[in-house]
């Protein structure tokens, strides 16, 4: 089965505010900003790529943005950037200059939208409540060697029917940003006490499958899911061209 079968078009996984690995979109950040479940800003950006066309969706639709500064290849070129808040004003600063300050809160939806050309380093939204700073959000460019990670969402499983382990798989520089700009196909073998039962990514349309043993990541991320057989260790041993090889084990009680 494909990825295709189960998300549908793309538009559906915009609407998402949580992708099919469980990886939460910048909807569910702007919800709890709405609700006031979160006090600081949050910063998202718009794919490069995408910018100066026209938005075409229903209400519920979102925009194709995702919190990363990681741009390779569009230095120069304009980006939306996209700032939540419930505060009064919110102000963007790129590598330390201002790039703008615009209203936020309620009366403006919670949101401010600034138009900038990408620079790699650091972004960073600010809030103003009363002319007081109230919070920050900052997004850092990945720069040098992309690195695999495979981290466990925990230690230990149970040959309990029905519980699975996931592993997220993830490319990232050296101080652990994710490199968004650099997917690749990654291959994963299962051994010990455990088994692969699926390999997947957050991609809205691809004809991969999610029963095979490799799979690119989409925006640096895969997840794996693996099921426990017997007592023991489960090892996972993920591998990605032009990166050294993760691993990691999960104990089976």
């Amino acid at each position: 089965m494909t990825d295709h079968a189960l998300t549908g078009q793309d538009g559906a996984a915009k609407r998402a505010v949580i992708d099919i690995t469980g990886h939460r979109r910048p909807a569910s950040y702007y919800r709890q900003i709405v609700f006031g479940l979160r006090a600081d800003p949050y910063l998202a950006v718009q794919r490069p790529e995408t910018h100066g066309r026209p938005f075409i969706g229903s209400p519920w639709a979102w925009s194709d943005s995702i919190a990363s500064w990681t741009w390779p290849g569009w230095e120069g070129k304009p980006v939306t950037v996209e700032v939540y808040s419930d505060a009064d004003e919110v102000e963007l600063l790129l590598n330390d200059d201002l790039v703008g300050r615009a209203p936020a809160g309620p009366a403006h939806l919670f949101r401010a939208r600034f138009d900038l050309l990408h620079e790699p380093g650091e972004l960073c939204a600010v809030a103003y409540r009363n002319g007081v700073e109230s919070g920050r959000c900052q997004l850092a460019s990945a720069q040098g060697p992309v690195t695999l990670t495979a981290e466990a969402d925990r230690p230990v499983l149970t040959t309990k029917l029905g519980e699975l382990g996931f592993v997220t798989l993830t490319l990232t520089d050296p101080h652990g940003t994710c490199w968004t700009g650099a997917d690749r196909p990654v291959h994963v073998e299962v051994s010990g006490t455990g088994e692969l039962i699926a390999l997947g990514s957050a991609a809205p349309q691809t004809q991969e499958r999610f029963d095979a043993t490799e799979r690119h990541t989409y925006d640096g991320r895969a997840l794996a899911i693996v099921r426990p057989t017997a007592v023991g260790e489960i090892h996972l041993l993920a591998t990605a061209p032009r990166c050294e090889a993760a691993e990691t084990i999960i104990q089976v009680e």
